[in-house]
């Protein structure tokens, strides 16, 4: 069963599921970006409780932080 929350947004009530919250949320990463270090691409992964990017030319990582 889906849990239902209230998104007001100009005054207005939506009711958005938990899951189309956490899928607008991380819109803006990117699946793929350019590596710092040896500017090979760096692919996104999901750990249990955090995402970070890798590098497996050069095996670089960097970690997302949450707001």
């Amino acid at each position: 069963m889906a849990e239902l929350t209230v998104a007001e947004e100009n005054g207005t009530s939506d009711y958005v599921t938990a899951e189309e919250k956490q899928k607008n949320s991380v819109q803006f990463l990117e699946h793929e970006i350019e590596c710092p270090r040896c500017h090979d691409s760096m692919i996104l992964y999901s750990d249990f409780d955090n995402l970070y990017y890798s590098c497996d030319e050069c095996a670089f990582c960097l970690y997302t932080i949450k707001k």
